[in-house]
């Protein structure tokens, strides 16, 4: 039985409605959705290595993936088997039903934009802008403590740039305290390398400081701690 040919038959006009195109694949075969400003989306179908023939589906968007199954509450199998090419076409028919029922919905309810890069706050325009937050806040980077006046502004009312002024002058605490230099990434940002003189040894400061914002739990300190441990050990 050809598979790719069924599938396209009877998933892919369908799929296209909604602006899925197929990726030319197969086993995974996958229907992929792109749209400006948003994080790709993902319909997979896949074949079971265990059972000669069986297909499942399978969601994804972003850090999102979903199986037909937990969509569906499980009113719906997760591997259609089918004995002849005459059942798989059937099994596809109510694989399109599913994804329209259920699928659809899903995705428009995780629809996900793509992050905003990261500014290079290295750069000299955000100089002045940086001096006055530290002054305004009494943040000395040469003095560890002042990893505690961090942590103390990252759980109040934050802008975009004071978490960047923040990343800022916890980078550079690192770097005082434990040696290191600036790198910038195009994908990730600012980043700090060479942390204690070891090559293999970067941190990106905005990302332990979005961490923290986003769990109170944490805090710059213990990651700051984590840092020195890793340099005594």
């Amino acid at each position: 039985m050809k598979l790719t040919k069924n599938i396209l038959s009877e998933l892919e006009d369908k799929l296209r409605e909604h602006s899925f195109q197929f990726e030319d694949s197969s086993n995974p075969w996958i229907f992929v959705r792109s749209r400006e400003g948003y994080i790709k989306e993902y319909i997979e179908i896949d074949k079971s290595n265990w059972e000669s023939n069986a297909i499942r589906c399978t969601f994804q968007t972003g850090s999102e993936s979903v199986s037909i199954t937990k969509l569906a509450e499980r009113k719906v199998d997760e591997w259609y088997v089918y004995q002849n090419e005459q059942e798989l076409r059937e099994v596809l028919h109510k694989l399109k039903e599913i994804i329209e029922q259920y699928a659809l919905p899903w995705f428009a309810e995780n629809t996900q934009l793509i992050p905003s890069a990261t500014p290079n706050y290295l750069d000299a325009s955000w100089k002045d802008s940086i001096q006055e937050f530290m002054e305004k806040n009494k943040i000395d980077i040469n003095n560890s403590e002042s990893v505690e006046i961090l942590d103390q502004l990252v759980i109040s009312n934050l802008s975009q740039k004071d978490i960047y002024f923040i990343s800022y002058c916890y980078g550079e605490i690192i770097i005082s305290q434990f040696g290191g230099e600036w790198k910038y990434d195009a994908n990730n940002g600012p980043r700090v390398d060479n942390i204690g003189g070891n090559p293999a040894f970067k941190r990106v400061p905005h990302d332990f400081v979005n961490k923290v914002i986003e769990n109170k739990n944490l805090s710059l300190q213990r990651y700051f701690e984590d840092i020195a441990f890793v340099l005594e050990d």
